[in-house]
């Protein structure tokens, strides 16, 4: 199997698509519709960078790759912020979608930070292959573009981008369903590429965005009733006061 800049691209106009449909839902509140929304259209841009990124891939260090792999650095720090509100939109605590607004913006801004921060500053002197101590750089992997993503304190960027996303969404009230979704597609989506293509960590995290479409679909409102907890799932409030 082998990915392309055409299939990229095609996942990253019907993301564009998915996040207007679900941006359309009126019988969600404008804060909620403006959550899912964004978690899909984050995730369909990185699509939109990929396909650009397969024309320049390995040119490391200047022209279009390097912008793009800049580009890339800020969108990976963004994550946070575009997925932590949206999974929070699925609980029955009214002050969620506030809450986890803030923590996501936290992180993200913290992950910016970190950005800029001399990439030689790592936790434990780690070496990791996909963000650390390395020049930013999209090349050509064995099935799909892949990342090289210069940070300070990579294994925190790493997990925090990863992993805390989907366990952040076990924090609110009633709303094991879509965290346990999002977690267990977190985990299988980085290890299995590694696991059963035998691809690199950035390798499998590029492939990740490319599963994160249909992950990030689940917030569509043809799925809400699915991962919202049956006995709140007919009274739905989700008020970003407090």
């Amino acid at each position: 199997m082998c990915f392309s800049a055409d299939m990229s691209l095609g996942l990253g106009i019907v993301g564009i698509a998915a996040s207007g449909v679900t941006f359309l839902d009126k019988t969600e509140t404008f804060w909620v519709r403006a959550a899912r929304a964004y978690a899909i259209f984050h995730f369909s841009l990185m699509e939109f960078i990929q396909y650009f990124a397969y024309p320049v891939a390995d040119q490391c260090g200047y022209g279009a790759n390097f912008y793009l792999s800049e580009l890339s650095t800020y969108h990976i720090a963004m994550q946070a912020f575009a997925i932590m509100p949206a999974l929070a939109t699925y609980s029955s605590d009214k002050s969620a979608l506030k809450h986890a607004t803030i923590i996501g913006a936290t992180l993200s801004f913290l992950f910016l930070i970190c950005s800029f921060l001399p990439d030689s500053w790592q936790i434990f002197d780690a070496r990791p292959n996909f963000i650390g101590y390395m020049v930013s750089c999209l090349f050509m992997g064995k099935y799909h573009i892949g990342y090289h993503i210069s940070s300070a304190f990579g294994t925190f960027v790493t997990h925090g981008s990863l992993f805390a996303l989907a366990l952040s969404g076990f924090l609110w009230k009633n709303n094991w369903k879509i965290s346990s979704y999002h977690l267990m597609m977190a985990i299988m989506t980085l290890f299995m590429p590694q696991w059963v293509l035998g691809v690199s960590t950035g390798e499998a995290a590029a492939i990740y965005c490319f599963y994160s479409i249909p992950i990030t679909i689940s917030f569509m409102p043809y799925f809400k009733h699915f991962f919202t907890v049956q006995n709140y799932a007919n009274n739905p409030d989700f008020s970003l006061k407090s």
